[in-house]
């Protein structure tokens, strides 16, 4: 299983990279093939994916909880019993889908009909019935990945990702080629993403067995409803929280408008990747550290150990951000597309000190308290999109991010409250110890940069973004090495490099 654990975790940060690398390589190339209007639909239609996910109800991370409680406890009886129970679910969950995918569907031109042409709203609509099919799917689907990380077999479902991204890469690329639209990029992305359930699904009933999995019997549905209606609001806070944005765009302004939004959220969605990456495997460790009672000072330590894991570089990505970001988003995705790095940068900004505390939320999945953050992480977003919505009809789609950005803030502050009643954390000392010599040091690096872009630096270029990019993670990497680590930390970097 360890073997397993330590695959799972270099195929993440694979996926991470190639995520990342494969959007800043294919994006421009895809703003310069379909136009400003398919490529408004393209993302528009992308935006509407994780709304419809949601219908997953939090069933995903239900089964990877219970497959694993009755793996630790050896009960196969009722872990199939379980898995055959949410089989049953899963069916219902489909039909509501799809009944509710109709209704959407046929009424498209009333949500978006007034902003876009004839062919785009046909265009629209053709990528919304394939998206609906699909993750009709997909959802039902996605139980075998949560079954092998129940059971900790995480390396074939994270393996996969990589090759997929790849095959992806190829064909967008050859599709653009021979002058694809946005449906065809949509149609894509379907059918890989089957091809990856079916695979998913042979590996699991080849490593565990049939039999193993699904039982005569059910189980009693209202306990595991009841756990994965909590997990389901904070998946639906999750997609509030910024693909709102594309959805109002196209709600309020034309295709060109969303692109811009989208492609301003597509980068402060990458700069999330990385802290996510990190955050997605402390579930586990939380849930062993909860179990030894800590104090509310050895909760806030560990916090801060964590978070500290999270901020180096995040804050090293935004303050990379804003010194070359301007620069890349013009030379990158073009002219037109130059707001979306001031949409990148309020995002990233706003979102900075919530990601590097999701060891919190953590922490309170491990002590099954998550009810009551998810509540408010849900009310908060909730009020900034709807907000959002309204200031967006009377000062345009540049008002969005602020509004929505607004909302973060809000629900930061709440969790903030709330860690300190429920966990006893110190949040004052946690933001002094993560944040104060880190935020100063890479401030100063920001106001050098930024001096030398404005005497020295006469227009954009890809040679001063390259070189000064280089420069600055070699200064930022000194400069956190010997101002702001602990001599704890830098014994611990010392020794994972003799390790390797």
């Amino acid at each position: 299983m360890k073997s397993e654990a330590r695959k799972g975790v270099i195929y993440n940060y694979i996926n991470l990279l190639l995520i990342n690398a494969i959007g800043v390589i294919l994006t421009p190339f895809i703003i310069r093939h379909l136009g400003p209007s398919q490529y408004g639909l393209y993302t528009l239609a992308g935006a509407i994916v994780p709304y419809i996910a949601l219908f997953d109800l939090g069933m995903g991370k239900t089964i990877t909880r219970y497959v694993a409680h009755y793996r630790a406890n050896n009960d196969n009886v009722n872990e199939a019993r379980f898995l055959t129970t949410t089989l049953h679910i899963y069916a219902l969950i489909v039909a509501i889908l799809l009944l509710c995918g109709a209704f959407f569907y046929l009424n498209i031109e009333h949500i978006w009909g007034e902003h876009f042409t004839a062919s785009e709203l046909k265009d629209v609509q053709l990528m919304v019935l394939v998206t609906i099919a699909t993750q009709a799917i997909i959802i039902p689907g996605s139980a075998f990945t949560a079954i092998c990380n129940g059971i900790g077999y995480f390396a074939f479902p994270r393996g996969i990702q990589p090759i997929k991204y790849a095959i992806r890469a190829a064909c967008v690329i050859g599709l653009l080629i021979y002058g694809a639209k946005a449906f065809a990029l949509i149609a894509l992305e379907a059918i890989l993403n089957i091809v990856v359930v079916i695979a998913t699904s042979v590996y699991v009933k080849r490593h565990i067995g049939r039999r193993e999995i699904f039982s005569s019997q059910r189980l009693d549905t209202r306990p595991i409803l009841h756990y994965t209606k909590w997990i389901a609001l904070y998946a639906a806070t999750c997609a509030f929280q910024w693909n709102a944005g594309n959805i109002i765009a196209g709600m309020t302004s034309n295709t060109t408008t969303v692109g811009i939004v989208g492609t301003g959220i597509l980068l402060g969605c990458m700069y999330g990747y990385f802290a996510e990456t990190i955050n997605r495997m402390t579930l586990p460790h939380a849930s062993r550290f909860i179990k030894t009672n800590p104090s509310g000072n050895e909760l806030t330590q560990e916090m801060i150990r964590v978070g500290r894991l999270v901020a180096i570089p995040q804050i090293c990505i935004l303050a990379g951000f804003i010194i070359f970001g301007q620069a890349f988003v013009t030379l990158w995705a073009g002219e037109t597309y130059a707001p979306a790095y001031y949409i990148a940068l309020v995002m990233m900004s706003a979102w900075t000190l919530q990601l590097s505390q999701e060891y919190g939320t953590s922490l309170l999945e491990a002590r099954g308290s998550v009810r009551t953050i998810s509540v408010i992480n849900f009310i908060a977003i909730f009020l900034g999109v709807v907000v959002t919505y309204f200031v967006a009809q009377h000062n345009g789609a540049d008002s969005i991010i602020y509004t929505l950005a607004g909302g973060t803030i809000l629900a930061t502050i709440a969790n903030n409250i709330y860690y300190r009643s429920t966990l006893q954390l110190n949040i004052p000392r946690y933001l002094w110890q993560v944040y104060a010599r880190l935020l100063l040091t890479a401030g100063c690096l920001v106001i050098i940069y930024k001096i030398i872009e404005q005497y020295c630096i006469t227009a954009p270029s890809w040679w001063w973004i390259a070189i000064g990019a280089a420069t600055f993670l070699l200064l930022y990497a000194s400069s956190i090495y010997l101002l702001v680590l602990t001599p704890n930390e830098r014994q611990m970097l010392k020794r994972n490099a003799h390790r390797q």
